[in-house]
């Protein structure tokens, strides 16, 4: 049996989160660059998998000379 939540309660829980300014994060997008820099990236990155299949092991994405994305959270 599923519990049933009132629509009342829940425009007073939309309305309090508003008030509070709170934002509801719905998705993480990469920041856009140029696909150069991109391309460098992922080839990086290729290369690092490659390496670690042979090793048998996990690739280390956040080794100091791979680049970290960065993601920008769309509200």
């Amino acid at each position: 049996m599923r519990a049933r939540i009132p629509a009342s309660t829940l425009k007073r829980l939309e309305a309090l989160e508003q008030a509070r300014g709170q934002r509801k994060v719905v998705a993480l997008f990469p920041e856009l660059m140029p696909v150069d820099e991109w391309g460098a990236i992922a080839s990086n990155m290729q290369a690092e998998l490659k390496a670690n299949i042979k090793k048998d092991c996990p690739p280390e994405y956040d080794k100091g000379d791979l680049y970290q994305i960065v993601f920008l959270a769309s509200c």
